[in-house]
């Protein structure tokens, strides 16, 4: 892809979130002067939006091949054997493991690192659709991380530019939308940030797009969990005043 190709493919996946999917509440905070919703109907558009996570990462990959043609399957190296396929996947799950170490260890050492967590939506919604979401999700986005990294490579630009804009355009596309995958505020984004870094060095490192896809299940899926079993006991009503904006 040539460069002006490149940067509309790294806009993508942010520009498909808030341009197609979150246009209603940009429409509602416009008319309402509130970026907020309230509490029942920010309930009501979750509910109605989460499903549509899978759809987004259809149309993502459906935008990238329009972007790069039919070679577009083919510029990503993934394992093609099954005992590849488990070295770089063992990779993989130890990742995610150890970011998922850092973000707990950021949250023992940072109050506001820990309230951000706090505010994540996983506490609505079935878990075999978050799981689908999150498993969907790892591949998809992992493969659109690794051909804006490769493709800013090809047009001359070092490692270390591809992977901070991917790691930006990643949080920003997990900040918008309902239901959001992070809370609101510059500490949750920047910690998001910190993971998309996290997850390009894997895949820079690795050289495979399995390795950065098991790293981003296996800490999205534990991480889905904790909060579950942390705030799970709670009523209806104690989890608005949880997931509650500031």
């Amino acid at each position: 892809m040539n460069e002006p190709v490149v940067y509309l493919a790294l806009a993508a996946y942010p520009a498909l979130v808030i341009f197609v999917f979150d246009w209603w509440n940009a429409g509602w905070a416009s008319k309402n002067r509130s970026f907020f919703l309230p509490p029942e109907l920010k309930k009501k558009r979750e509910e109605a939006c989460r499903p549509l996570a899978l759809v987004r990462y259809a149309l993502l990959l459906l935008v990238l091949r329009g972007l790069a043609g039919s070679g577009l399957w083919y510029m990503v190296p993934i394992a093609k054997h099954l005992r590849e396929f488990f070295f770089f996947a063992g990779f993989g799950v130890a990742g995610g493991l150890l970011m998922l170490a850092f973000r707990q260890a950021l949250s023992v050492l940072s109050p506001g690192a820990a309230s951000a967590e706090d505010n994540e939506y996983f506490l609505r919604g079935s878990p075999v659709l978050w799981l689908a979401i999150f498993l969907i999700g790892a591949i998809a986005e992992e493969f659109w991380r690794a051909v804006c990294i490769i493709s800013f490579e090809e047009n001359g630009y070092s490692r270390v530019l591809p992977i901070l804009l991917t790691a930006f355009a990643f949080s920003l596309a997990h900040l918008c939308g309902l239901p959001s995958r992070i809370g609101p505020g510059i500490v949750s984004l920047l910690l998001e940030a910190t993971v998309g870094l996290m997850l390009g060095g894997l895949f820079i490192w690795s050289g495979n797009l399995v390795t950065p896809s098991v790293a981003s299940g296996v800490y999205f899926i534990w991480s889905f969990f904790l909060v579950r079993k942390r705030f799970g006991h709670l009523d209806e009503s104690q989890k608005t005043t949880v997931l509650a904006e500031p």
